[in-house]
This record gives C-alpha cells, sequence and structure tokens, in this order.
C-alpha cells in the first residue's frame, strides 16, 4: 500500500513538474520574459530566473482586495482608477469598485506606477530587481503596453457575469438599446470567467470578466504582437469579442 501511494505521488509530482517546464517554456520567447534572457527592450540586468517577477514560493503576498494570489510576488498598486462608463452598462462602476482579482495583479505592471522590478521576495534582502528598458522610477516606458490608470477606453474589467446580466442586456436588446448581447463563454473555450468580488444582480457566481478572460499573460499566440490574446490577432479580433458577445438577433449559444 505504501509502495503504491508512493508510486502516485511520484507521478503528480512529475506531471506538475512537466506542467512547470512547458509553462517555463512558452513565456520563455514572450515580453513577459523579464529576465536576463528575455526578448524584448524591458529586462533584468542580473536577474535571471523567469517567474519571480510574479510569482514566488514563499513569503508571498497575502490574499486582498479580491485578490486571489497565485503565490503573488510583485508589489500591488494603491492607484484609483477612472473606469469605463456607457449609457447601456448595467455593471457598476464607480470610485468604490476597483479592478480586483487577476486585474489588479496584470495592473500592478501595467498602469504604470509601480516598477516592473519591484517585487516582495527575491530570496536575499535586497527587494528590487534592476531593470533595463524601464521608464522613471522603474515603471514602464510610455507606450501602448503602460495604461496609466485611465482606464475609461478599454473593455470593462472586475464586472460579474452571470444570468442576471445576461437577461437584463436581452431586455435592452428587445428594448433596441444594443446592438449585441452578453453571453456566458461556451465551455471549452479559451476565453474564461474569472473571480471577482463585484456583484451584479441577484444570480451572483462571483465570476466575471478579468483582463485574463482575453488574454494568457503565460502564452502569446499571437508571436510578435505581444498582445497575449486567448483567441484571435491584432488584425482580426472578431473571434475574440464573439466568444462572449451575440448580435440581438440571435440568441446565446447553448
Amino acid at each position: 500500500m505504501k509502495k503504491t501511494v508512493f508510486l502516485i505521488a511520484l507521478c503528480l509530482a512529475s506531471l506538475l513538474g512537466c506542467f512547470a517546464t512547458m509553462l517555463h517554456a512558452s513565456i520563455m520567447t514572450t515580453k513577459h520574459n523579464l529576465s536576463t534572457s528575455g526578448p524584448g527592450p524591458v529586462k533584468a540586468t542580473g536577474e535571471q530566473r523567469v517567474c519571480v517577477f510574479c510569482h514566488t514560493p514563499h513569503n508571498a503576498i497575502a490574499p486582498t482586495e479580491g485578490v486571489s494570489v497565485p503565490i503573488w510576488n510583485h508589489s500591488l498598486s494603491i492607484a484609483q482608477y477612472t473606469l469605463y462608463e456607457s449609457p447601456t452598462l448595467l455593471s457598476p462602476t464607480s470610485p468604490t469598485i476597483r479592478p480586483d482579482g487577476a486585474s489588479r495583479l496584470c495592473l500592478s505592471c501595467h498602469d504604470g506606477t509601480v516598477g516592473i522590478g519591484a517585487v516582495v521576495n527575491t530570496g536575499i534582502t535586497q527587494n528590487t530587481i534592476s531593470m533595463l528598458g524601464t521608464g522613471a522610477n522603474g515603471v514602464l516606458p510610455t507606450g501602448a503596453s503602460n495604461l496609466g490608470t485611465d482606464l475609461s477606453g478599454h473593455h470593462p474589467v472586475s464586472i460579474e457575469v452571470n444570468n442576471s446580466l445576461i437577461n437584463d442586456k436581452g431586455t435592452q436588446c428587445t428594448n433596441n438599446l444594443v446592438s449585441w448581447r452578453v453571453c456566458l463563454p461556451l465551455p471549452g473555450t479559451l476565453v474564461k470567467l474569472s473571480r471577482t468580488r463585484n456583484r451584479y444582480g441577484s444570480q451572483s457566481t462571483g465570476m466575471g470578466v478579468q483582463c485574463t478572460s482575453c488574454h494568457d499573460a503565460h502564452d502569446d499566440r499571437s508571436p510578435g504582437t505581444s498582445l497575449f490574446l486567448r483567441v484571435g490577432d491584432k488584425n482580426n479580433i472578431d473571434s475574440l469579442c464573439m466568444s462572449c458577445h451575440q448580435d440581438c438577433s440571435q440568441e446565446c449559444p447553448k
């Protein structure tokens, strides 16, 4: 019996090691490889480890403000954001509704207020990794990747998507207020919902749209674009949008 348990544990460890290796390999050729081996202009002067910029197995940041922390190592932003607004937007947006969950993790680098090398644990006493190619104070240089704190021109994030929202957007379709309805992403699609503390309606699930719904930080499927899109590419994002949106003349896929 003990031998069987040992063999099962060994197999699981091997599978996890294999997964970690594949994950590491997929990020190596993207701009999210911020180590000295990274292909992008922003990279470390001496740090050779790839995962340390975002993750640490020890002394990680404690879960906070809706962040489901995957052993998170990068310092979080405390910025206030201007969020997306629209006359037909049903999900609440206000100064009290802040990006949370995976979106807050992404914004810890991409809002341009925290240094790229600002981490919690490097394994040594110095917790700031020296970087090349950054802007002032070590933040992302000015450009498309530096989103700033005005998110009003971007897709809303940290909004719950559930049957309440789907039904209410359907009513907007019926009243000719919108041209597109909101749907749940189909099971098995690369687009996915992630956890959020923000809520909508009476059928709460705690799952909604985050940056990671459309972007996969570990895998840039459109080489050279650095958009990390889960579906489609920068020249055609229709398939990405239509993973969750349907023309009002159509029903949501079942």
